[in-house]
């Protein structure tokens, strides 16, 4: 009777053991434990320029970026960088592109070259270089993250 037992004991437990195993499956499969499906867009602005959440969209490898001049002068942008974990992933040099301040007049559309997958969170960092009115050059990085639509 003790070996009976025993091997109930068991067979129960393993039944229970395999129901759990095909819950964790199914969560799997769609995508529960994915963080980026649970984070959200981040920007952390620069010194002079911002993007807005609602301005901004990566569509395969299309990124378009709306810039607005936080700084009390007009700039004139001379470049434009994007990277992505370090390395230059798209490069934009705008032909004397005046931006005037508070205005969200600079619309840039820029192909990345090591798109990332669908679905994911990208992170990027985009550095502008400009020229202020009457002023000296100048560089301005950008921070943000967006869902990859």
């Amino acid at each position: 009777m003790k070996g009976q037992s025993a091997l109930e004991y068991l067979i129960t437990y393993g039944w229970a053991i395999l129901v759990i195993l095909v819950v964790l499956a199914v969560l799997w499969y769609y995508g529960i434990f994915n963080p980026a499906n649970w984070a959200q867009e981040q920007i952390k602005p620069g010194s002079v320029f911002s993007v807005s959440t609602t301005d901004k969209m990566l569509n395969g490898s299309q990124l378009s970026v709306k810039l607005s001049n936080m700084g009390g002068v007009t700039v004139n942008i001379t470049k434009i960088e994007v990277l992505t974990g370090g390395d230059v992933t798209a490069t934009s040099v705008s032909p004397n592109e005046n931006v005037v301040a508070g205005a969200k007049s600079l619309t840039e559309n820029l192909t990345v070259t090591t798109a990332p997958a669908t679905g994911s969170l990208a992170k990027f960092t985009m550095k502008v270089s400009y020229v202020p009115s009457g002023g000296v050059a100048g560089t301005d990085t950008l921070e943000f993250s967006i869902k990859v639509g």
